[in-house]
């Protein structure tokens, strides 16, 4: 009995552990997640915007991943950036709700060149559903009851260096672990958040076409190293087009289109090139903004950010 107990706290402590990652968000469509990235990005651009983006991935399987952020991002001085953000995710029995504020200062280094660092506060909620998973014992006490860590807060730091044509970002989003009520799983489970790091560059290709290519790399103890490349090309029209490749793991297209710039409608589609092949194919991303406020007279962080 306890050598089966422990088999089933090691798979709950597996689930637990990438819904720890699922808290920082693995999008293909990057900079609709910017907030969630780096509390640096608040503020980063000349306007206010309001981003939704909701990821699908392995539809068709039980339990597969599902993903909704919505954000808004405030420049409310000249050199200070607000951000809030509301994060929904769900991964198998694993369910997480986060609410988080982000404040950034954003230095003048030069004419051309700025470093924001910024601060992130969350509260969440994050519970494993046990009771309705299907095991070989039956009445084992260790599944009779739910997991559930009640309210609790977290916090991070982030630095952002950029130019109009560059960006280089680090952030910690998470110092401190999850702790879950009336159980221990310290043993099990490595939940404190991981590094992130990016880097990106507008780069003109003609009057018509400007290439964007993006890295984002994720480490998270315990857990594999992602990383997701993307090169987006945006045509002066407003129109986005462009290929996704997450390392080992799935390959994408992006497409996208901005209405008068204003109002934006993106999509991504994933294929995966790992085992999940087999099983499914099916992984879709819908992303939406809305921008108002555009102050000619603030900072233009790059097209990356926009």
């Amino acid at each position: 009995m306890k050598k089966i107990n422990r088999i089933i706290l090691t798979l709950g402590a597996v689930f637990i552990g990438f819904g720890s990652q699922a808290q920082d968000p693995n999008y293909r469509q990057n900079q609709f997640n910017a907030l969630m990235l780096n509390p640096a990005q608040a503020g980063a651009n000349s306007y206010n915007d309001i981003s939704t983006l909701a990821n699908s991935q392995w539809t068709g399987l039980r339990g597969a991943p599902k993903t909704v952020t919505v954000s808004g991002n405030f420049n409310i001085m000249k050199n200070f950036g607000l951000g809030v953000s509301l994060l929904q995710d769900e991964l198998g029995p694993v369910k997480s709700t986060q609410f988080a504020v982000s404040g950034a200062y954003h230095l003048k280094l030069n004419q051309n060149w700025r470093l924001s660092v910024g601060l992130r506060a969350t509260a969440g909620n994050t519970t494993v559903n046990l009771t309705d998973l299907v095991t070989g014992v039956g009445n084992d006490p260790d599944m009779m009851s739910n997991l559930t860590t009640g309210l609790q807060f977290n916090a991070g730091y982030g630095a952002l260096l950029y130019h109009k044509n560059f960006y280089l970002g680090f952030s910690q989003v998470r110092v401190a672990g999850l702790s879950f009520k009336d159980r221990n799983m310290n043993l099990f489970v490595e939940n404190r958040g991981g590094y992130v790091g990016y880097i990106g560059s507008n780069l003109k290709l003609g009057q018509q076409v400007t290439w964007r290519p993006n890295v984002v790399g994720r480490y998270m103890q315990g857990l594999p190293f992602t990383l997701d490349c993307n090169m987006i090309f945006t045509h002066k029209v407003g129109l986005d087009f462009g290929v996704s490749y997450q390392l080992n793991s799935a390959v994408g297209g992006i497409v996208g289109y901005d209405f008068g710039n204003k109002f934006y409608v993106g999509y991504s589609y994933t294929y995966p090139v790992s085992k999940l092949n087999t099983v499914t194919i099916q992984s879709h991303e819908v992303a939406l903004r809305y921008k108002f406020n555009n102050s000619a007279s603030r900072c233009q962080g790059p097209r990356f950010f926009n």
